[in-house]
């Protein structure tokens, strides 16, 4: 059994809470800020798990990834689907186009289209697909680590310039995951110098880091106008979108490594899939009717953004808790998981 670890849940939950609040009607330089590196934060995250050994050939590696990551996002976007059709029959969203077409999109899988209305921030579960796969497959090409960071590098530069020139979302975000693919290389390779980068994880370094983010950050936002967001395809400024993701994710590295370990925290990190897949299309909307047909409307302390924007994200983080509790005891496999019985076969023939 594979031990977890504690600081990288810890991570995940926080990296959860604010795609979370970046999604909310949070003011627009928060959300700018979020939005420098805390995707590439999760890709980062996703690089440090990653264990080459377990995936000896591509058949390996095809098979356990369908079933850790591909089974869930079909059985999420079914979800997401008939949560669809039921809020477009009651005339809740306003859809004109073939109501099979999000349906064929969930294969399709091209972001920011009519193929994917319904299914909000899985693209990012597509992406990760797209993105190990990149990785995989440069690792086998490489084979020394000197190679996997020359082609990480060339991967990453081309998929910037395709950014640049182009801009059209590909099919499971590939345009994206050429970027991603260097955060997540970049999570694989701390992994391996970890023990000679721990002098660096203090308070003087998390200041230079999180000072670095911030200003470069800022002044991609300035000079070209553009807010990062990978869904939208848009970076800004190539060399500050780097700088400014790279030390934000630095930052919070130590941030997450030097702070006591938090249970709610290391709950959502462990959950983060579920809270992903439900709070945005589902959460959010419903939570957006029940203020528009209620008092809350009118109440003055709802008219200030950041109060609107956190009070969404935590009630989202209760309110998903049965959904939680729910999904991994009686449909684990929605979360690519072993059920209770094939686990304690398993351990039977392994005794």
């Amino acid at each position: 059994m594979n031990k977890r670890i504690d600081w990288l849940d810890v991570g995940k939950g926080l990296g959860m809470l604010l795609v979370m609040l970046g999604h909310t009607d949070i003011p627009s330089p928060l959300r700018t800020y979020i939005y420098t590196f805390h995707m590439p934060f999760f890709f980062f995250l996703s690089g440090y798990l990653v264990k080459l050994k377990q995936f000896p050939n591509l058949k390996v590696f095809l098979f356990k990834r369908t079933k850790s990551l591909i089974l869930p996002y079909l059985c999420f976007s079914l979800v997401a689907y008939l949560w669809f059709l039921l809020v477009f029959h009651f005339g809740l969203v306003d859809y004109h186009h073939n109501l099979l077409t999000p349906l064929i999109g969930s294969v399709v899988a091209i972001r920011k289209s009519i193929w994917t209305v319904h299914s909000g921030a899985l693209w990012f579960v597509a992406c990760l697909f797209c993105t190990e796969l990149l990785f995989y497959l440069i690792s086998k090409i490489g084979r020394t680590k000197k190679a996997i960071g020359f082609f990480l590098i060339l991967l990453s530069v081309l998929g910037c310039f395709y950014n640049k020139l182009v801009g059209q979302p590909l099919p499971w975000s590939i345009d994206v995951a050429m970027i991603s693919v260097g955060f997540y290389g970049a999570g694989f390779f701390y992994k391996e110098y970890q023990m000679k980068l721990e002098r660096f994880i203090n308070l003087k370094t998390f200041v230079l880091l999180i000072t670095m983010n911030i200003l470069t950050g800022y002044l991609n936002f300035v000079q070209t106008g553009e807010r990062v967001d990978f869904y939208n395809s848009s970076l800004g400024n190539i060399v500050l979108f780097y700088l400014s993701a790279f030390s934000g994710i630095g930052a919070y590295v130590i941030l997450i490594k030097r702070m006591k370990r938090n249970k709610s925290l290391q709950y959502i990190g462990k959950n983060s899939l579920v809270y992903l897949a439900l709070h945005q299309k589902i959460v959010f909307f419903l939570f957006n009717i029940v203020i528009q047909n209620s008092l809350l409307d009118s109440e003055k302390i709802i008219e200030f953004p950041m109060i609107k924007g956190l009070l969404y994200t935590f009630i989202a983080v209760f309110l998903l808790v049965p959904a939680v509790f729910s999904i991994t005891h009686y449909f684990p496999f929605m979360l690519g998981k072993t059920t209770r019985a094939n686990k304690r076969r398993v351990l039977m023939n392994e005794s």
